[in-house]
């Protein structure tokens, strides 16, 4: 799997669902060459508060990571609690019980599901946000919180072996909460999805919407993208 380099927003990624978390059952039932969005970098000029003539300092944190993007072949990680992350429910659909996360991929932290009700269509189509912790990039990340992308690679191929899945389309990188993440259409045996991946140094917020056959996939795509618009972290 590769992830292309075109930058894209999250309202152009609906026809994209990356090499997986895991996807969600009935309970009982760039290549990686992209830009991702720069980190704040601050301000690296010192003075007094007052804003007075004193000695220019750098702060540390730029003095090893820089005031720039990462390079192509990085991903910037977010320095965020993903855990805290809101969303809204997109017109047409309704908060939704009795799914689980069948394969969790990491240590599930959280899973939200929400159905069409207008129209109204069977089981598995579904829209979601699950959050996992435990999150472990090894000696991967750097100081900067920056991990290869061959990295992020072999993560999600990881994940995608884990549930049996293979990808519809080329990975791409876009933005969830304004954060560098990634998308990409994975097939199943049952069902097909478009996902969105954010990473933390520790954890991972994954929405994704699913759907069953090409009439459900009419309902289920075009609520993806409010969705994934909606998502606010910190």
């Amino acid at each position: 799997m590769t992830i292309t380099g075109r930058r894209i927003g999250a309202a152009a990624v609906v026809a994209a669902v990356l090499a997986l978390t895991s996807a969600c059952q009935l309970a009982g039932d760039r290549d990686l060459t992209g830009e991702p969005t720069p980190a704040p970098s601050g301000d690296a000029q010192g003075g007094d508060a007052a804003g007075g003539d004193g000695p220019r300092t750098i702060p540390p944190q730029l003095q090893e990571c820089g005031e720039g993007a990462p390079s192509e072949g990085e991903l910037q990680l977010a320095d965020l609690d993903l855990r805290t992350a809101e969303w809204s429910t997109p017109t047409g659909f309704t908060e939704a019980s009795g799914y689980h996360e069948d394969n969790p991929v990491e240590e599930l932290h959280s899973a939200w599901y929400a159905e069409p009700t207008d129209p109204a269509i069977p089981r598995l189509n579904v829209i979601q946000v699950v959050i996992y912790t435990g999150l472990d990039w090894d000696d991967l990340a750097d100081s900067c919180g920056r991990v290869p992308l061959e990295a992020v690679e072999e993560q999600l191929g990881r994940y995608r072996e884990q549930i049996d899945a293979e990808p519809l389309s080329e990975s791409e990188m876009t933005e969830v909460a304004g954060q560098p993440a990634i998308t990409q259409q994975i097939g199943l045996e049952r069902y097909s999805y478009v996902g969105y991946w954010l990473f933390s140094q520790d954890q991972l917020l994954h929405a994704y919407c699913q759907w069953t056959d090409e009439s459900a996939r009419e309902v289920i795509e075009p609520a993806c993208t409010p969705l994934v618009e909606s998502i606010t972290v910190g």
